[in-house]
Formats: structure tokens, sequence, C-alpha cells
């Protein structure tokens, strides 16, 4: 064979090599967004970290049976509480990165825990794809009447006359509703003892009952007990005043800056999950909240609309909170474990 004949034996075959290869990689992609395409075949399973009933659950209830339909398919809550929402997230991260299986994300599973479990089961920032937020909803520090604890001014007075002697509860340590007492204490020097429970509504009970002086809870458990006179609202750990509470002040108006904002709650699937699922469940919640009628619904559970739907919604949240929350944590050294 000539050098001639050899050079044009080689470039033909290089030649096609090339198509080929190119071949695969157009038949890989188009099956991948095929895959995405026929998107959901079975039951879309979203796994929420708290037990049925109460405020998250009725929100991440409502979305999925708004969402399964905007879909074309069915999402099936399935509660899986515990440890401060780890036990939920641990098992969404070990599964494929299909659609199939999804985590009701929030401020304390996804930001917190890193920080104050030694050993977590899962990563946040390396074993999820953020989806969207669902919502986002303020928190309100309340005291027992009986306290005569009316303004921060008066707490800031009695914590600080007897160190340690106030006390306050929450859903438990390193939740959200244990962080934001942290953050206001902490900006203003202030000693108060810790009693986390196995949920807020049971702080609440006792808060009622004169067995604890205060306790942070979401707006759907502490505004019923603030019209009956039975808690009194200090402060509101928000970014913005709510209607219902016009004369309550931001956790920002009595001084403590940098507070990261509302607690949310978001949608994350496990790590490498097609974008194109990302943006079907991202466009479900965005026609979700477009609704009136849910719009009314959410009212009533005090959930509001995020201002910036999709995944970066989450991860500058997880960001900022993240920012907040690790020093605050390491300086007060709070564990979960």
């Amino acid at each position: 064979m000539s050098d001639s004949l050899l050079e044009h034996s080689t470039m033909v075959a290089k030649s096609a090599l090339t198509t080929i290869a190119i071949s695969a990689v157009l038949a890989l992609g188009a099956g991948r967004s095929a895959h995405a395409t026929e998107w959901p075949t079975r039951p879309v399973s979203v796994f929420v970290p708290v037990a049925a009933g109460g405020a998250a659950d009725a929100l991440a209830r409502a979305w999925a049976a708004y969402a399964g339909k905007a879909i074309g398919g069915t999402i099936v809550v399935e509660n899986k509480p515990g440890a401060n929402g780890s036990i939920a997230a641990a098992y969404v991260a070990k599964q494929p990165a299909d659609g199939y299986n999804l985590l009701f994300g929030s401020t304390s599973n996804m930001s917190v825990n890193p920080f104050t479990y030694a050993q977590l089961a899962y990563n946040p920032t390396k074993d999820f794809t953020p989806v969207t937020k669902v919502a986002g909803t303020s928190q309100v520090l309340v005291a027992n009447p009986a306290t005569g604890i009316r303004n921060v001014e008066d707490l800031v007075k009695q914590a600080k006359a007897k160190p340690g002697k106030l006390n306050y509860g929450s859903a438990g340590i390193g939740n959200s509703t244990h962080l934001n007492v942290a953050f206001l204490a902490d900006h203003f020097g202030l000693q108060m003892s810790h009693v986390p429970y196995k949920g807020a509504a049971p702080a609440m009970m006792d808060l009622i009952g004169g067995q604890i002086d205060l306790t942070s809870d979401a707006l759907s458990g502490a505004i019923p007990q603030i019209k009956t006179g039975k808690a009194v609202p200090i402060v509101l750990f928000g970014a913005e005043r709510d209607p219902l509470l016009p004369d309550v002040p931001t956790i920002a108006e009595v001084g403590a800056k940098g507070f990261p904002g509302d607690a949310w709650y978001g949608v994350m699937a496990p790590a490498g999950t097609p974008p194109a699922i990302v943006e079907r469940l991202t466009e479900a919640t965005r026609k979700f909240w477009a609704d009136e009628n849910v719009r009314k619904q959410m009212a009533e559970i005090f959930m509001t609309p995020p201002k910036e739907l999709g995944p970066q919604s989450v991860a500058q949240s997880m960001k900022q909170e993240a920012a907040v929350w690790g020093p605050i944590v390491k300086r007060l050294d709070i564990r979960n474990d």
C-alpha cells in the first residue's frame, strides 16, 4: 500500500471513530432528555421530616397534591420524622437521582444540622441538588403572661438581673426555634436556660401551663395563643412585620442585625437529578402559588410565597444561613449528638 493510500485510510478511520463518538454522546444526551421528558411514569415520593399534622406537613401535602397534577403524575407524602430532619435527609441522599425520591428540606436539616452534628450521615451541599423553595414562614418569641415580660426591654432587664433563671422552650436542640432565641440572647449577652422538646406544640403547652417562661414558635402555632391572651408576643423572627401582629417588632428592629430571614421549606433531590426534572418541579411550584385558592389556603397556615424560585433560591439561603449559624453554634457549643 502506498504512503498516500495508507494516510487516506487512516484519516477515514479517524473520521469514522469521531463520528461514532459524537453519535454516542448525542444518543446519551437524547436518552437523558427522553428520560426526563417521560418522567414521571410512576408515583413520586416526597419525604417530609416532621410528623403528620402541623403547618409544615400541611404545606407539604398541599404542594404535593398540586405539583403532582402539574407534572402529570402523582406525588405522595411520606412522613419520616426524627433527629431534626436528618433521618429523612440521610435516606433521600442515598436514593437514585431519577426524580422519584424528593426531600422536603428546611433551614434546620439543610443549614443547621451540619454544625450541630459531629457525624452527619449526609452532606447538604454534596449529596443534594436544590430544586426550589416552596414557602417561607416567620417565627415569633412569646412569653407566659405571668412573667411580666411584654417586650425585648423587659426580657433583657429580667435576664440580666438573674442570669440563667429565665428559660425558654424549643422544638429541639438545633431546631430553628432554638437558634432563633440563641441568636437573640447572644446579641444581648443574655444567659437563659434552654429546654428542648420533641416539637413546638408541647413547648407551647408548657408555656401556657407555666412550666417555661418563653418559647419560639411558627406563627401558625403562636397566633391562636396570642389571640386568647395565653401568650405575649415579644419579637418576630422574620424579615418583615406581620399584618396580624403589627405592633410586634422584627429581630432587626430591636437591634439584632444579621438574622438570615424567615425559616423556609423547599424541595431537594439527590445529587445528579436531571435539570429538566428540576425545572418541571420549579414550574409546578410557580403554578402552585399563582393559584388564588392555594394562596388563601396557605395564608391560613401563615405560609408565604418565596421571593424567588428555583435552585438558586435554596442555595443562596443555605449559604447565608451557614455563615450565621455556624459561628453561633460553635461559640455556644450547641451539640445534637
